[in-house]
């Protein structure tokens, strides 16, 4: 009888250790990156060749997790934040160029119409309080424009910052973790609950850049970028380094092991590739020809002005001031309408030459961001340039979108807990455990009538 109670009871351990695990299971249906357990068994065998068998035992509670649909997740994960982070401020950009509010080319033509107004009467004060006033506008349509690209790279910069403060606290994590595994593997303990931890500051991390991810055989996880320079290794990790540089720009540096070096952002991917795309690819270079523009614009007119004579025989001032690298790029100078050089000739207050020269400017090809072309047609292509690039990274999202989606479910598909699939399953080894309790009922049974029989 001692062989029927060993079975029963076997079974009874086995059952419950499966319920346990069940329960578990359950628990954590909605625990962010928990990878589901399963209880394997194997049967024991028996003493002789005349037993049926010793029982059963749990040879193991397996976390269901495949290494390759993680690292599918946590690459498709990189590239969807990349162009996710970037497209944040090609649509600012883009919004900001396209609004008739800051439109440089809505203010140009709005100053050379004021020109052209003038062209018949140009001894006219009004008309020329018009051109006075069209001209304060062109100025701060630079001025907000300039300043709204400044603040969005401002911004950029913060969160930049934020990400590598965000990204030195994760790869500080996933060291301290990797320290508890290998550790609690040593001592033959359980690692479930930490490798899903794990997992989830991996993937927070694939957020911020492309990875490299490889397991030792003591269970630590190498966590390097996809330039193969290292984030993670065992117990120790990088420390990342932004500095402000000189110029307004920011540079990215790593510390590990005793060594510095820089990084380089472009080949970084994740979202801090995507910001570098951001600034370098739109915010950047659109405040350069914005830049060009407005020194171009004041250089023409002011040179214009420069071959006139005011109402009062006067030689023409400049209209503009240009200020490269500051708020103000463009400043109105304190011309009052009659000192605006619009005539040719000293005296002659009729005389419109000068003014026409003015107006001619508007056809004038200047040297905008390497290319050569009027002052209209130079906005126009920034604004195709920043559009075309916004809506070629707004489809890029969408199917890096889709695909970490298809990489989620995949995940899923072997690692999320499935509640009707455990409560089948719960109720199975309930049963089992009921009927592994019988078993032992049984032995006791027949135990307690063969006693009787002596």
């Amino acid at each position: 009888m001692s062989t029927l109670n060993q079975i029963g009871y076997s079974g009874v351990n086995a059952a419950k250790v499966a319920l346990n695990t069940t329960a578990q299971n359950i628990a954590n249906s909605q625990t962010a990156g928990f990878s589901r357990l399963e209880t394997q068994f194997s049967s024991l065998a028996g003493s002789s060749a005349l037993r049926a068998g010793g029982g059963v035992q749990v040879s193991a509670i397996r976390r269901l997790s495949n290494d390759f649909d993680n690292q599918q997740l946590w690459r498709a994960t990189s590239v969807q934040q990349f162009h996710q982070s970037a497209q944040q401020y090609f649509t600012a950009v883009e919004q900001l160029m396209a609004s008739d509010g800051s439109s440089i080319s809505v203010g140009l033509d709005q100053l050379f119409a004021a020109f052209s107004g003038a062209a018949a009467t140009p001894d006219s004060m009004a008309l020329r309080q018009q051109i006075v006033s069209e001209a304060g506008n062109l100025a701060q349509r630079f001025n907000g424009l300039g300043g709204n690209l400044q603040s969005q790279l401002d911004a950029l910069h913060s969160q930049r910052s934020a990400m590598v403060l965000e990204l030195n606290a994760l790869s500080g994590n996933i060291a301290e973790i990797n320290r508890s595994i290998v550790e609690t593997q040593a001592s033959g303990g359980d690692t479930n609950a930490l490798r899903d931890q794990r997992d989830v500051l991996v993937r927070q991390v694939s957020q911020y850049a492309s990875l490299r991810i490889y397991e030792d055989a003591d269970g630590a996880l190498e966590v390097s970028f996809a330039n193969g320079q290292p984030l993670v290794a065992g117990d120790r990790a990088a420390t990342l380094n932004l500095t402000r540089e000189a110029d307004g720009t920011q540079s990215l540096a790593m510390s590990f092991a005793g060594t510095d070096f820089s990084l380089r952002e472009d080949s970084l991917g994740g979202a801090l590739g995507g910001l570098y795309e951001a600034e370098y690819k739109a915010l950047r270079p659109q405040q350069g020809a914005l830049q060009d523009m407005g020194s171009a614009l004041a250089s023409m007119v002011n040179s214009t002005l420069a071959g006139g004579f005011d109402l009062n025989g006067n030689p023409g001032e400049p209209l503009f001031t240009y200020q490269a690298g500051s708020s103000s790029m463009l400043v109105l100078s304190a011309l009052t309408p009659s000192q605006l050089a619009l005539s040719s000739a000293s005296g002659e207050t009729g005389n419109n030459e000068n003014l026409l020269k003015l107006v001619d400017l508007k056809n004038q090809s200047v040297s905008v961001g390497g290319n050569t072309l009027t002052l209209n047609d130079a906005y126009a292509t920034l604004l195709g340039q920043v559009a075309s690039v916004s809506r070629q990274n707004q489809s890029d999202l969408g199917t890096a979108t889709g695909v970490t989606t298809q990489a989620q479910a995949r995940r899923d598909s072997v690692s999320a807990v499935n509640r009707d699939e455990e409560a089948i399953a719960l109720m199975d080894y309930q049963q089992a455990y009921q009927a592994n309790m019988k078993v032992i009922s049984t032995a006791n049974q027949i135990f307690d009538e063969l006693l009787a029989a002596f």
